[in-house]
């Protein structure tokens, strides 16, 4: 039954679906992808120059907020256009904020899709797609997670943030029963609802699991806690996304569900950015957009350097994104082995308030706060979540899901204290974490930081 219910939503379900909504060019977007990671780099770099001055073009023609910004003497000609689109200036969220009515194309393609996101960082914005941009967005997801064996019509459970209103559940069922999947709440994450997710996933035998990082740790963990055995699911992978994946939390995931691990990377405002081969390489999808990765000298990153990541999407015509600019940060990487011609990103860091500063400067990401607490966990401290907040340059406060005797709260400061020179730490227990709107976590907020940029931008 299983087998057949696969491939009604395979042949049946899923493109009657997408056609309804005017994305079925994802099929034939697939098979041209599939035909794309067989070229050479040199052939993939020659591509994207036939498709970025078409796209230059396009948004210059019709686009009144990127004719008032760029010197546009010629038509952007293949051959050059790479080399000029570093000359262009980067754009931001405030200008999807400010200007998203000189953003979209006029005249516009026939049928385009309004997305808003953005909320978990507090900065939202509206991005106008049309639909073939979907459809080649969708092919993308569907290459990266055949890398490992997924297949249109497979069943997922997804691990994700669940809408509020009436409208939005309809819209979203509709979705999951789409991709055959079923949803699990980020908002409904206690012992109870972990457990009746466990014997839901034995009902439905998902064959991938599929959503934030922190949400699916935290199933994970709650799984090896009551000795569930979680490798009974029989998963071809747990692909992960929207939050910084650590190598504690990939080892996590794959001793409980004995799964190879995914790591995808993405945004709202482009769709699916880079996914994680089987040989651990995060491959930039080439064929839908640019990555540029700049240091604050405003140069190209080189391997092994920091960049900001700035996206060029090749394919939205309702809405062109020339090099916007995403605050998060990443790292270039060697070509992989696997033999792809997309470009490797060694890792992205996440966004550009993840993480604490000390009053000397030094910065530390999220990564260190979770190996710091791993190591705690090693050493018998059982702290389930935590979330660090800075509120000033020296104080932070810990919030931590720590069940156990008195004192152990004490001993958390005191050690993070050791870790973190110059910084008063005030650790607080809580039965739960509060997750942003959409659902993520945020394991590190800095509000301190924030007014301390605010103030500066304003001088």
């Amino acid at each position: 039954m299983p087998r057949m219910s696969n491939w009604i939503h395979a042949k049946l379900v899923y493109p009657a679906i997408v056609r309804a909504r005017g994305e079925g060019e994802v099929f034939a977007a697939l098979e041209e992808l599939r035909a794309v990671e067989r070229l050479t780099p040199e052939e993939l770099r020659a591509r994207q120059e036939r498709k970025l001055a078409a796209i230059l073009d396009h948004a210059a023609e019709r686009c009144a907020f990127y004719r008032e910004r760029w010197p546009r003497d010629a038509p952007f000609a293949p051959g050059e256009a790479l080399d000029r689109l570093a000359d262009l200036p980067v754009i931001r969220k405030r200008d999807l904020q400010n200007a998203a009515d000189r953003l979209r194309a006029n005249p516009a393609p026939r049928r385009i899709t309004r997305k808003v996101t953005g909320g978990s960082t507090g900065q939202t914005v509206t991005v106008y797609k049309d639909r073939r941009a979907l459809a080649h967005e969708m092919a993308a997801s569907w290459l990266g997670y055949g890398w490992f064996g997924v297949r249109i019509g497979d069943r997922a459970a997804r691990f994700w943030g669940s809408p509020h209103t009436l409208k939005r559940r309809l819209r979203f069922a509709a979705a999951d029963f789409a991709m055959h999947r079923i949803r699990f709440s980020a908002f409904a994450f206690g012992e109870d609802e972990l457990e009746r997710y466990w014997k839901r996933c034995l009902r439905f035998r998902p064959q991938y699991f599929y959503g934030y990082v922190s949400m699916l740790e935290e199933f994970a963990r709650y799984l090896r806690r009551r000795g569930h055995d979680g490798a009974a699911l029989g998963l071809k992978a747990v692909i992960t996304t929207s939050e910084v994946l650590s190598a504690t939390q990939r080892e996590v995931l794959q001793e409980v569900f004995n799964a190879p691990v995914q790591n995808e990377y993405g945004c709202g405002e482009v769709g699916a950015i880079a996914y994680e081969c089987e040989r651990g390489s995060l491959h930039i999808m080439g064929d839908n957009l640019i990555v540029e990765l700049i240091t604050p000298e405003g140069k190209p990153a080189q391997v092994g350097e920091t960049g900001e990541v700035v996206v060029t999407d090749l394919n939205n015509r309702a809405m062109p994104l020339i090099r916007y600019a995403l605050a998060d940060f990443g790292v270039p990487g060697e070509p992989c082995d696997c033999g792809r011609p997309f470009p490797v990103l060694e890792r992205i860091w996440g966004r550009e308030y993840d993480f604490v500063e000390s009053p000397s400067g030094r910065r530390y990401h999220g990564e260190f706060l979770m190996y710091f607490f791993e190591d705690l966990r090693a050493r018998g401290v059982p702290v389930q979540q935590f979330q660090v907040i800075q509120h000033d340059a020296d104080r932070l406060e810990v919030a931590v899901i720590l069940p156990g005797g008195a004192g152990e709260e004490e001993r958390v400061g005191r050690e993070l204290e050791d870790r973190l020179p110059g910084m008063k730490i005030s650790v607080r227990r809580v039965d739960a974490i509060e997750r942003a709107p959409s659902g993520k976590m945020h394991i590190i907020q800095n509000p301190w930081l924030r007014r301390r940029d605010a103030a500066r931008q304003g001088a």
